[in-house]
């Protein structure tokens, strides 16, 4: 049990340490150190939970729960370091990045997140299978899309309370990209069947 936490808390970081880029960085550069984060998940094997709702057999997808919930902890914990490095710059790619999710339908962030989902399960196959390249592609396709991604935007969502920008569309924004994310996680293995497990 202390080992799942303690993966979990780590996945939360690294995805934070990749959002803390992103927001400084901003654009196709900040994309693309964001796959910094995923690659150091898979390098590590991190819990992250988009790392895992699309291979967990469908019997222990229970553990996703908690494990989502600590990655957003692990979040925080990156979120403090950003609290005290955000320039004026990277807080304003930070309210684009509120104002985009707070815009955004219900059934438009689902749709949305489940677009995430497959991205990073399918750059996540393409590691397990040697090749990494879609980890680094995959990633900043994502972001340059802007589809969400469950555990950055917890990221996003801490920085944005720890600056005093609380709002309660926040959570249920957060559980809507996590619906999306485990629905495009899942989506590579139903349309590949055999093929995925190979």
């Amino acid at each position: 049990m202390r080992h799942f936490i303690s993966m979990s808390l780590f996945a939360g970081l690294l995805i934070g340490i990749a959002g803390l880029v992103f927001l400084h960085v901003g654009g196709l550069g900040g994309a693309a150190l964001f796959a910094f984060g995923l690659m150091s998940v898979t390098l590590c094997q991190a819990l992250l939970f988009t790392g895992k709702a699309g291979y967990l057999p469908y019997k222990e997808s229970l553990q996703l729960i908690p494990m989502v919930l600590y990655n957003a902890i692990g979040c925080l914990i990156t979120a403090y370091i950003a609290y005290y490095t955000m320039s004026e710059a990277s807080l304003a790619r930070l309210d684009t990045i509120m104002a985009a999710r707070e815009a955004a339908s219900w059934h438009g962030l689902i749709a949305t997140s489940t677009g995430t989902g497959i991205i990073v399960t399918l750059a996540l196959y393409g590691s397990r299978k040697g090749n990494y390249l879609p980890l680094l592609y995959g990633v900043p396709v994502f972001i340059m899309c802007g589809l969400p991604h469950c555990i950055a935007d917890a990221f996003y969502y801490w920085v944005a309370i720890l600056d005093g920008d609380f709002a309660m569309w926040m959570v249920g924004a957060w559980l809507l990209s996590v619906v999306g994310n485990y629905i495009g996680c899942n989506l590579p293995r139903w349309f590949m069947g055999k093929t995925f497990e190979a």
